[in-house]
């Protein structure tokens, strides 16, 4: 598996570029709403630039970089959307699976304009967000998620029998 290993300034770098992009449409927004786990440091980084308020909710995806096949909603939001003006925000549109069911979700509740944003996207992907900075055919390894990066790829190297150094190396040439 190959890896694309980004920077908190990276991140930040292409979060700026989605607030501008999205400040450039001239849309007026009432809500972010984060996917959680991966959308949250995106959603509080771009609340920052865009000067919006942020919900979340849970759509459960992947276990050990490997995907459930139907994305799962585990935590709600308690409120009603009613009219509400949202962009919803994940980390990375792989499949697109959680966007879709997220949007689903949303205008369940009521939502009635939804825009979504990602700083990246896979080239493979079925639903490509209204926003996006890059298109990455690498598993991404987040700043914010470097405990889970370490300790699943770790797993999966020793289930193929790379020794202790083998493993602390390959961490240091892909950037952890």
């Amino acid at each position: 598996m190959k890896y694309y290993t980004v920077s908190w300034q990276k991140l930040h770098d292409s979060i700026f570029k989605l607030a501008q992009s999205i400040e450039k449409k001239e849309e007026a927004f009432d809500l972010i709403v984060a996917i959680s786990r991966g959308g949250l440091t995106i959603s509080h980084i771009l609340s920052d630039f865009l000067r919006l308020p942020i919900t979340t909710f849970t759509i459960s995806t992947y276990k050990d970089f490997k995907q459930h096949k139907v994305p799962e909603i585990t935590l709600k939001i308690g409120n009603k959307l009613h009219n509400k003006k949202i962009i919803l925000v994940d980390d990375v549109s792989d499949t697109g699976k959680t966007f879709i069911r997220g949007i689903v979700y949303l205008k369940s509740l009521g939502a009635h304009h939804i825009r979504t944003a990602s700083p990246f996207i896979k080239p493979w992907t079925k639903f490509i967000p209204d926003y996006y900075d890059k298109k990455i055919d690498e598993w991404v390894v987040f700043p914010f998620d470097m405990r889970e990066s370490v300790d699943t790829i770790t797993r999966n190297l020793k289930k193929e029998k790379y020794s202790n150094l083998k493993i602390k190396n390959h961490l240091k040439k892909i950037g952890i």
